[in-house]
């Protein structure tokens, strides 16, 4: 009696009692023990980051935004730099904050939208203070290069202009047309030299000349 069948220590049930004793013996120091005093200076301050992460949340609800775009709404928030960094913390962690993924949404629906080039879209994700890494990942994605961009932007400006150049008779309407495209492509980014190149091409296409 008081020995297991192998004859190497206590009976088992008096081994389960002796561990469910223990549990019962910490689970009563741990409802014993007080709980951590919160002072009146850590509850105002988890008010203060609750009220930003709430507004942090009413700029999310409008589209993504990058974690530096955020900061930098919070600083002319002029909120105090450790609520500010809390307030991004709890965001983060709710899985809010992507910089990768804002970067490739930027980069796409800009794209789209508005055929920028790669250098302008760098331009603005920098402002918006994405890391270098992340634009470097989001401009790599996507199967149409520069080039076809640019080219999208002239034939669709062309259209517009398709028939004023069927009556260009000396050249001058070519040349107005030419240098309201090159514009049109410097204001979206485009190096001058392909700007020159696409626009150079697509109006030989259009006019035959």
């Amino acid at each position: 009696m008081g020995t297991d069948s192998a004859g190497d220590g206590p009976a088992r049930p008096d081994r389960d009692r002796a561990v469910v004793a223990g549990l019962r013996r910490r689970t009563d120091e741990v409802l014993a023990a007080a709980p951590a005093p919160v002072t009146a200076e850590e509850a105002a301050f988890d008010r203060a980051v609750v009220v930003e992460c709430r507004y942090l949340m009413r700029l999310l609800s409008s589209r993504r935004r990058s974690e530096g775009e955020m900061r930098e709404r919070l600083r002319q928030r002029e909120v105090p730099r450790d609520v500010a960094h809390e307030a991004i913390a709890r965001t983060r962690r709710a899985g809010l904050i992507d910089d990768a993924a804002f970067a490739r949404d930027w980069v796409a629906q800009r794209r789209q939208r508005r055929g920028l080039s790669d250098e302008a879209l760098r331009r603005e994700l920098e402002a918006k203070r994405v890391a270098s890494e992340d634009i470097a990942t989001a401009l790599a994605l996507g199967v149409e290069d520069e080039e076809e961009r640019a080219r999208r932007l002239v034939r669709d400006r062309l259209v517009r202009e398709e028939r004023a150049l069927a009556d260009d008779v000396d050249g001058s309407v070519r040349g107005k047309v030419a240098r309201r495209l090159d514009a049109h492509l410097r204001r979206k980014g485009y190096d001058g030299a392909l700007a020159l190149r696409v626009i150079s091409t697509e109006l030989r296409a259009l006019t035959g000349r």
